[in-house]
């Protein structure tokens, strides 16, 4: 085995000597362990990052999505065909849309 070679101050020195105690581990299995969690640590902000900017970089997506579904509402049917079967607000909203693509 390898050997690291770290100064510290009194009382963070006591500190981890104290935490040993408490886990029933060495100092240095103490360490390891600490940088192993650490090394987790840094991977899984990497993963949220990447995630976060896959997301960001797809948000439009599904708004183009949504604008693709909406301008086939209304293809084929007749307003008075919907009755019942769609509130009277997405009727509305959807002639509106064909009148203005005809405009």
């Amino acid at each position: 085995m390898r050997t690291i070679t770290l100064k510290t101050q009194d009382d963070f020195f006591n500190e981890i000597g104290q935490m040993a105690l408490e886990a029933h581990l060495s100092k240095s299995a103490l360490i390891r362990k600490a940088i192993k969690v650490y090394q987790k640590n840094i991977e899984r902000q990497k993963i949220i990052k990447q995630m976060q900017k896959s997301s960001f970089e797809t948000r439009n997506l599904d708004l183009d999505l949504k604008r693709d579904f909406d301008s086939t509402l209304m293809d084929g049917l007749e307003e008075e065909s919907l009755k019942g079967w769609v509130s009277d607000e997405i009727i509305e909203r959807a002639m509106l849309e064909i009148k203005n693509k005809e405009a």
